[in-house]
């Protein structure tokens, strides 16, 4: 239901300022309990706030599909919306928005999630609401025709986006071979073949007792959590076995050249393999990226932008997955200027592989790396969802102090040695969008 998840960057902010925020904010780390079935619930108090964020997390996404089955978990996602055993669609909204809360949930490659903001008074009656979305969703043969008229239209929205479109894109090649290359909302074929049974049989099999993990930040009583789960819950079952994800293989370099309906600009993009949540490398990789393409300090921004307007839109991007990743880079330019603006991009990036970042650059990249994660505690859906992460990739209780004294420990050289390694060599992708030819 949430529009598709923005993979830049947004947060910004001084190396002097991250320091002051690092010490004030609470960095207390949340409790996890698993109930008889297996279900983990993590959970933060904050008695300060009136309100929570809760989310039920499925440990389960597109890269765990077949490929016939390819956008049944994100459709699935949706149809829980349109009714369960006990709340009709109408209700399981009202239900929450009469309060002043609000509900909603997304897709990504390794997981789905239903969420609610609510109000502290609400919290059993929210997770009734998100059990009965996880556990009885109806799955109603007309409501299943609509609901695929309405994921169609979503794939014509994300396709008449070039941004989106490319980046999705640039992951099918650079992943090929890999379910990492299926888009989280599949293919027209499989979404029009799906039936009330299959998404039956799907939800059976996958949404089990050890594949959730609830999260939750904000004002709320521990032992009132923990019955309400228990209570609505209980008669969610494990697996009958786990599955394994295969790591995707090294994709040689590919460059593609699109013409399609794209308005009047041109679009390039860059993208290559980076470490996965699993690789202490991830650090240091994602300051190869702040380093380039992340604010108006960046290098890519300042030559490519700020020295000759070869582009009005420039940033890296990426993607993180459990075994996985991908760094790439974005530019929005005029169709005129796009060689200028690519050539302009390569001998950027190939200046920085040759001779690393400066000591300025480390201090700012650390420093933006340590906000994005001091800023999300700030916030409470950001703080759920960031213990949530944590227990699904590393089945552990979040360590926020041990992340940033990571990030602390990353130096010039590692970021040096992380920029070559994703950088150079033959596994640079590249993609240009251009208008279609009149």
């Amino acid at each position: 239901m949430d529009k598709r998840i923005r993979r830049r960057r947004q947060a910004r902010t001084d190396s002097s300022s991250v320091a002051v925020e690092v010490q004030r904010t609470s960095q207390s780390e949340p409790f996890r309990e698993r109930l008889p079935n297996g279900v983990t619930i993590i959970g933060e108090n904050i008695s300060s706030v009136e309100s929570l964020a809760i989310g039920f997390w499925v440990n389960f996404g597109s890269r765990d599909e077949k490929k016939e089955e390819n956008g049944i978990t994100h459709l699935v996602e949706h149809m829980a919306f349109k009714g369960t055993a006990h709340f009709t669609a109408e209700e399981i909204v009202e239900t929450i928005e009469s309060r002043g809360g609000y509900i909603n949930a997304f897709t990504t490659k390794e997981f789905s999630c239903y969420y609610v903001k609510v109000f502290k008074e609400d919290l059993e009656l929210t997770v009734r609401i998100l059990s009965d979305l996880i556990l009885y969703p109806k799955f109603a043969e007309p409501d299943l025709r609509n609901e695929q008229k309405v994921v169609l239209s979503e794939m014509q929205e994300v396709y008449d986006d070039p941004e989106d479109w490319g980046m999705d894109f640039m992951e099918e090649k650079i992943f090929l071979g890999n379910s990492l290359s299926m888009p989280i909302i599949g293919k027209t074929s499989s979404l029009k073949s799906f039936t009330p049974q299959m998404l039956r049989r799907f939800h059976s099999k996958n949404f089990t007792a050890d594949r959730i993990v609830i999260s939750v930040a904000g004002n709320f009583d521990r032992t009132s959590l923990m019955n309400a789960a228990d209570k609505y819950l209980s008669e969610l079952k494990p697996s009958v076995k786990i599955f394994i994800r295969r790591k995707p293989a090294f994709n040689l370099k590919g460059e593609f050249i699109i013409r399609r309906d794209a308005g009047k600009q041109a679009h390039f993009l860059l993208g290559a393999r980076a470490p996965g949540l699993d690789d202490p490398a991830r650090y240091a990789a994602s300051m190869v990226g702040i380093i380039l393409g992340d604010g108006s300090s960046s290098r890519l921004y300042k030559s490519v932008r700020e020295k000759d307007g070869l582009a009005y839109s420039i940033y890296s991007y990426g993607s993180a997955y459990a075994d996985s990743g991908i760094l790439g880079f974005y530019a929005c330019t005029a169709v005129k200027d796009i060689l200028k603006a690519e050539k302009r991009i390569f001998s950027t990036i190939n200046e920085f592989v040759r001779n690393g970042p400066t000591k300025e650059e480390v201090t700012r990249a650390k420093a933006q790396s340590k906000a994005a994660i001091v800023f999300s505690l700030e916030n409470l859906w950001d703080r759920a969802s960031l213990f949530a992460r944590d227990e699904l990739y590393y089945r552990e209780r979040s360590n926020i102090s041990e992340s940033l004294a990571s990030i602390e420990k990353v130096t010039g050289n590692d970021i040096e040695v992380a920029a070559g390694k994703i950088l150079a060599g033959d596994g640079i992708t590249s993609l240009k969008i251009l208008p279609k030819k009149t």
